[in-house]
């Protein structure tokens, strides 16, 4: 801002911004001196070297989001958007008036549809927040006799609120995503800690550092805790200040959990997901080191780590989208894994930017919030019906310690019908987020998750409605005309209640409130929003799994085997003793039927490990062993250039 007051900047009316800006020349460019094997046969742990023309930038971890089209900005360049017709409405209220609760089930899907989504997003997805000079969180809502943080953006909330007002409370804390460098004077820019690739750096993590802390180095397998009936769960978390361990149970010995992401113990059901892929990878090693005993523990890391990664992507792209978006709609943009035509070209295209969309990151998949239920289903077996509350999973991991905790979440997931995608929601997502009691130490009355999400789109500069139903060329909503093509009456009652003008609209309420699409859960501008970026992540990286060229590619006999995979089958492969589960685990209804099935019965359960066996392809393998010691040891010698970037100290807000 100061550059700008300098330069004689001044805001153009409209939506505008100041644009690029002059590029920010660094006094000694070695420091961006990056050392890339491209004929490596395995992913480097940020992301980088993916890319040959853009080896830092093109879906690496640190770096700024995509942005599908130009930020808006109050100021064109920071100040968090703003009406160009009067005043946006309190993003509270907006929660208030438009997303109230509501109770409406879809009971063709199941709750394993947003938990792998919430796994798969943290895998692609992880936005930093601003933290003080020390490196502590800021509190945003002080008295009026402190002076307030620069980088706060609390949410209002008025004196007539029916939830906050017996609690006497005139603002929600919130603190602004940290900007990300961007090399250029130009608009505020948002850093995304992961990689944009489904390279599962969810469970192994996106640093070199947290991947060696992660790992046992001993044939290939990551480090587990061995329980005293012989369970093995997630290593213990060693942070006492995590703001997931509670005295109440480390004293009885249950504590909280490391992975390879910090947002891992958020909610009981993601951290159940987590420690079924790290029993995964260990299932993995482990065969394949039955297969080649002479391998030694970093091939065999590395090779579990690549077909877990693969597997990940497969369950993306072969079940989790084309609920999303429809198996037509997906076929149609080219999303469907290609396991009925072999022949078909290769996926790579150097000139696509994998890299995540802000508007994705802060609105558009963040959608998955309106599929959470209040109550879940915890009946077991023919027990009488059993729920419980979502805020009471909430950084509540403990009851994984339990004999069978693990098949008991995955079955909670599994059985719970979601609600209907739309613009209704939870009042335990609308007030009770992270709800506490005396005990916890924590707020006694809950967030709004709603209320953030708004207020992180606006945070972030991202665009209204209209923009974004422009730029994916759908029919015009510049009018509350047009806007009653887009969406029901009383959806457009309500807006109109609330917004001065229809370019004022929040996209995240706006493209909550389309009607799905045919065959889809979610209506055109979601649709095209997230098509978008998952086809970009496909055709973006030089290491997706199903490649046809380069040293990265699976044999044809090893992709057959990751074919055969799905949800249902690694949850009965790593699970403690579930013996039967619903073929399309996302899904409870379907028209050629989803019974329950045998897990022995499942195709991906028997996965056949000899495609992987080094008598299939000796002299391909001999050639990875030294590619792959050649780059360890590049990789030894470069790590002081910038391999690993980090930011000190950064907070992650549920995504």
């Amino acid at each position: 801002m100061d550059i700008a007051r300098r330069l004689n900047y001044t805001k153009q009316p409209g939506r505008s911004n100041i644009g690029w800006g002059p590029r920010i020349v660094l006094p000694d460019p070695t420091v961006l001196r990056l050392d890339c094997d491209f004929n490596a046969r395995y992913r480097r742990s940020t992301g980088v070297c993916n890319n040959k023309q853009h080896p830092r930038t093109y879906g690496a971890s640190m770096v700024p989001y995509r942005r599908m089209v130009s930020p808006d900005y109050a100021d064109g360049i920071a100040a968090p958007r703003a009406s160009h017709h009067g005043r946006l409405p309190p993003a509270r209220q907006v929660s208030l008036k438009i997303h109230r609760s509501s109770y409406e089930t879809d009971s063709n899907f199941t709750v394993m549809l947003a938990v792998f989504g919430q796994f798969m997003d943290h895998d692609i997805t992880a936005t930093s927040l601003t933290t003080s000079q020390e490196g502590e969180s800021i509190d945003c809502c002080v008295p009026a006799t402190r002076e307030q943080h620069p980088e706060c953006f609390p949410v209002e909330i008025l004196p007539d609120d029916p939830y906050y007002q017996q609690y006497n409370l005139t603002c929600m804390n919130f603190v602004r995503s940290a900007p990300a460098p961007t090399g250029r004077f130009g608009p505020r820019m948002q850093l995304n800690q992961a990689t944009a690739f489904l390279d599962a750096s969810v469970v192994y993590g996106n640093l070199e550092q947290r991947q060696n802390q992660l790992r046992s180095f001993i044939n290939g397998t990551l480090r587990m805790y061995l329980t005293d009936d012989g369970r093995e769960l997630l290593p213990i978390s060693s942070n006492p200040t995590d703001g997931c361990n509670r005295v109440q149970m480390t004293r009885q010995g249950k504590y909280c959990f490391e992975s390879g992401d910090d947002r891992a113990n958020e909610n009981l059901l993601l951290t159940s997901m987590h420690l079924l892929w790290a029993r995964h990878h260990n299932y993995l090693a482990g065969r394949l080191h039955e297969q080649n005993p002479h391998w030694e523990d970093e091939r065999l890391y590395q090779e579990a780590r690549k077909i877990l990664g693969a597997q990940m992507a497969h369950i993306t792209y072969n079940e989790f989208l084309p609920v999303l978006l429809g198996r037509n709609l997906s076929e149609a943009k080219g999303l469907l894994p290609a396991k009925h035509n072999l022949s078909a070209p290769d996926t790579y295209d150097p000139e696509v930017d994998p890299s995540i969309a802000n508007c994705f990151a802060a609105a558009a998949f963040r959608f998955a919030h309106t599929l959470l239920p209040g109550l879940f289903n915890i009946s077991r077996g023919n027990s009488s019906p059993e729920a419980v509350e979502l805020h009471k999973m909430l950084f509540n991991p403990f009851s994984l310690w339990a004999a069978h905790g693990i098949d008991h979440a995955l079955m909670t997931a599994a059985n719970t019908p979601v609600m209907q995608v739309d613009r209704f929601f939870s009042l335990e997502v609308t007030q009770k987020l992270f709800e506490g009691t005396a005990e916890d130490k924590l707020p006694l009355c809950g967030l709004d998750l709603v209320s953030l999400n708004i207020q992180r789109g606006r945070d972030h500069g991202i665009p209204s409605y209209p923009v974004f139903r422009r730029h994916c060329r759908l029919p015009a909503v510049d009018t509350w005309e047009q806007m009653a093509q887009a969406v029901d009456n009383d959806t457009l009652k309500s807006i109109r209640q609330i917004y001065d003008s229809p370019q004022d609209v929040d996209v995240y309420t706006g493209a909550l409130s389309e009607p799905p699409m045919e065959g889809a859960i979610f209506g055109p501008l979601l649709s095209c929003m997230v098509s978008d970026q998952f086809l970009r992540i496909k055709l973006g990286d030089s290491h997706w799994y199903e490649r046809k060229m380069g040293p990265q590619r699976f044999t044809k006999a090893q992709l057959a085997e990751i074919y055969k995979t799905s949800l249902a089958a690694i949850i009965c492969r790593n699970s403690d003793g579930i013996k039967q589960v619903r073929e399309h685990v996302m899904q409870r209804l379907r028209e050629e039927g989803n019974p329950h099935v045998n897990c022995q019965d499942l195709e991906g359960f028997h996965f056949n490990f000899e495609p992987w066996s080094s008598a299939q392809h000796p002299a391909e393998l001999h050639r990875t062993s030294i590619s792959r010691t050649i780059s360890s040891v590049r990789v030894m010698t470069n790590s002081t250039i910038g391999e690993s970037p980090k930011t000190a100290n950064v907070t992650l807000h549920m995504g």
